[in-house]
C-alpha cells in the first residue's frame, strides 16, 4: 500500500460499524471510500490520492442532515444561528475545510494548498474534531429547517 492507503483505515476506526471500499482499479485511480455511523449519523469519505503529475489529491467527509437538500457556505453560515451552530462553523474553519449541502449531505471538503504532502499522516484529534463539528452543524441546521417549516405552516 502506498503511504496515503494508510489514511483512510485510520479514519474508519473513527466510525461505528466502518466499511472501506476500494475498487478493481483503485490502486491507479488513487480512489477509496469509508462508511459507516458517526454518533448516529450517516459517514461517507471519499479520498482521492494525487495520481499525476499535475494532478491534486481531495478529501471529502460527509454526514447525512434531514431535511436540509442544498446550500452552499453562504447558506450554511446564515442558518447555523444557535452557539452549536456557530462553534462548529468556527471548528471546521480552523482546519481549512470548505463547506456545502449537497443532496442531504454536509459535505466537508480538504484539499491543501502549496507544499503539503496528501494526506499525510492521518490525525485522529483533527479529524474527530471534523465530524463531532459536523454533528453538531448538521444538527443546528436540521433545527433551523424544521424552525422554517412551523413558520410556514404557522402563515398558511
Amino acid at each position: 500500500m502506498a503511504p496515503g492507503e494508510h489514511f483512510l483505515p485510520g479514519f474508519a476506526r473513527l466510525l461505528t460499524a466502518p466499511a472501506i471500499t476500494r475498487g478493481t482499479f483503485s490502486v491507479f485511480s488513487g480512489r477509496s471510500y469509508a462508511t459507516g455511523t458517526f454518533q448516529g449519523r450517516d459517514v461517507a469519505i471519499r479520498l482521492q490520492l494525487k495520481r499525476s503529475r499535475y494532478g491534486q489529491g481531495y478529501l471529502v467527509a460527509a454526514v447525512r442532515t434531514d431535511g436540509v437538500h442544498t446550500l452552499n457556505y453562504d447558506g450554511i453560515e446564515a442558518r447555523a444561528r444557535d452557539e452549536a451552530g456557530r462553534r462548529a462553523l468556527y471548528v471546521i474553519a480552523t482546519h481549512d475545510l470548505l463547506l456545502s449541502v449537497e443532496e442531504g449531505w454536509l459535505k466537508c471538503l480538504w484539499r491543501p494548498q502549496g507544499f503539503v504532502i496528501f494526506p499525510g499522516q492521518f490525525s485522529e484529534k483533527k479529524w474527530r474534531e471534523t465530524l463531532e463539528a459536523m454533528h453538531l452543524l448538521a444538527a443546528s441546521l436540521e433545527r433551523d429547517a424544521q424552525q422554517i417549516s412551523r413558520e410556514k405552516a404557522a402563515d398558511s
